[in-house]
């Protein structure tokens, strides 16, 4: 009888254990990288992609940064940073998403994790005409001009592959728009999405782009820490079905609507497949 009695208090604690772990279980906030807050990396200089002013962000990526870090439910701090960091930033504990037109590479990927992409562009040239400037009309006209972009970029040794070998690199795009208006260099290589949020956000200056041979497609990624597959799989998630989604159409359409309103047939280019999401993300 006492055995039976034992037993069963050893039941119903068991019980009340189980009953105490689901509680707590539900109770608990979510999280993310095993934190409830976030450091969530941007940059601030540009215009339609990744801007700062005034105390707040904007762009596409923050509208990015935004949804995401709803959807796993967590709170985020945004925080800055510039190219040639954005690996160290990651890999010291700095941030933990790194959301700063960030394009998945072989290379990046030994380093850091990915998720995306959530956008797609290709890459062109940003030149200025007017009084006193070369013209430039292809990209055979910048033989040997000099031509202006970003460090630690993919831009570089796409340049260098074609012959274009006047290059110089600066940490950040808008110094690469300010030495083109200031007319020390002739031409800024970048990926479109960057030069068109600079067109727009100086109409009066008489940017122009176009497309060369050195561009090609950069794939947008969510940069995180590697070793957190059940995090990057959920992330992946949640990123798959936002740009399958209105949501992406209207946050790209608010973060650019001068191309928008422009080039309204060429939008959907920008929108990943979620077949390249599945091949690029998670992968390591």
């Amino acid at each position: 009888m006492n055995a039976w009695r034992t037993a069963r208090r050893v039941v119903a604690g068991l019980g009340a254990l189980a009953f105490l772990a689901t509680a707590t279980a539900c109770g608990e906030e979510p999280k993310f990288l095993g934190r409830t807050r976030v450091n969530v990396a941007y940059k601030n200089d540009q215009p339609g992609t990744s801007y700062w002013d005034k105390g707040k962000y904007s762009g596409f990526d923050s509208y990015v940064g935004a949804h995401v870090t709803q959807q796993l439910k967590v709170t985020h701090s945004p925080k800055l940073v510039t190219s040639d960091l954005r690996e160290t930033e990651i890999t010291g504990g700095l941030a933990d998403l790194v959301i700063a037109t960030y394009s998945i590479t072989p290379q990046r990927a030994e380093e850091v994790a990915f998720v995306g992409p959530y956008a797609v562009t290709d890459q062109g040239y940003m030149v200025m005409a007017g009084s006193g400037r070369p013209v430039i009309e292809s990209e055979s006209d910048l033989k040997d001009k000099n031509i202006c972009t970003m460090t630690s970029t993919t831009a570089v040794e796409n340049l260098r592959r074609q012959g274009l070998n006047n290059v110089k690199e600066v940490s950040s795009a808008s110094t690469c728009v300010d030495l083109l208006l200031g007319g020390k260099t002739d031409a800024f290589f970048m990926d479109e999405m960057i030069l068109y949020g600079f067109q727009a956000a100086k109409p009066e200056k008489g940017l122009r782009i176009f497309k060369g041979k050195a561009g090609e497609p950069q794939f947008y990624g969510i940069g995180m820490p590697k070793r957190h597959l059940s995090d990057c799989e959920n992330l992946k998630k949640i990123v798959k079905a936002y740009v399958q989604s209105g949501q992406w159409t209207t946050d790209f359409t608010a973060a650019l609507p001068e191309f928008t309103k422009g080039h309204p047939t060429e939008v959907e280019e920008h929108r990943p497949s979620p077949g390249l999401l599945d091949k690029l993300s998670c992968r390591g």
